[in-house]
């Protein structure tokens, strides 16, 4: 099968063509599943990085992400979703001052992501033999699919690195493995990526398919 990876989207920080990108990858591909491969919400109200004094509260910040969760939700009802680090921002918080998990709101049920899939944190799911993981576990670095598809003797398929996108392929005499970075698909002056500035790499706009487990592509979005 064809699947359509949806990479780290951050609402409210979504780019407002991101759907639109989607959709038309979706299109071309014929793509049959769509996976997610974690942050669909940022939470930067709540984050661990320094807070723009633009920002505003974590309520509004959960109203606007609100707002873009539901689009994303009616152009993708059907979604095998891994969450990432910021999509548990909200659990790391409760965790720290000591609160159990029945305390706060499950991610798929305070979403409302009927017909979704969700797996935990650092969860790693498999689809036609290729591993789809968020990217903040196992090895870093420069294209760390690439690696973490050598140390996992299989294709890896991971977000989380928002200026880390492309395909590296890697073969022995026995087999022949890939490792993609699918970039990500966030609006980069939104206050809420402030954080990012410090940097000299810059977000890569763009998503992941994956030709029957075969072959991966990363389609760059061009604006």
């Amino acid at each position: 099968m064809n699947v359509l990876v949806i990479p780290d989207i951050h609402a409210p920080c979504m780019h407002p063509k991101a759907i639109s990108f989607l959709k038309k990858i979706e299109k071309k591909y014929k793509c049959t599943k769509v996976v997610g491969v974690g942050d669909l919400v940022d939470w930067s109200s709540v984050s661990y990085h320094e807070k723009d004094p633009s920002m505003p509260s974590a309520s509004e910040e959960f109203k606007n992400a609100w707002k873009q969760v539901r689009q994303v939700h009616k152009a993708f009802p059907k979604v095998e979703f891994l969450i990432g680090n910021h999509d548990a921002l909200p659990a790391r918080k409760a965790n720290m001052v000591g609160l159990p998990e029945e305390a706060i709101y499950n991610f798929k049920d305070l979403w409302q992501l009927d017909g979704w899939n969700v797996h935990p944190r650092y969860a790693k799911i498999f689809v036609d033999g290729v591993q789809y993981r968020h990217g903040d576990s196992g090895k870093g670095g420069l294209m760390a699919a690439h690696k973490n598809a050598q140390a996992e003797f299989c294709s890896v398929v991971q977000g989380h690195l928002h200026s880390q996108a492309g395909v590296v392929y890697h073969a022995n005499q026995q087999s022949i493995v890939f490792g993609m970075q699918v970039g990500c698909l966030v609006q980069h002056d939104h206050p809420a990526m402030a954080y990012g500035k410090v940097y000299s790499n810059k977000p890569i706009l763009g998503c992941g398919v994956v030709l029957n487990g075969k072959t991966a592509i990363f389609e760059p979005m061009n604006l």
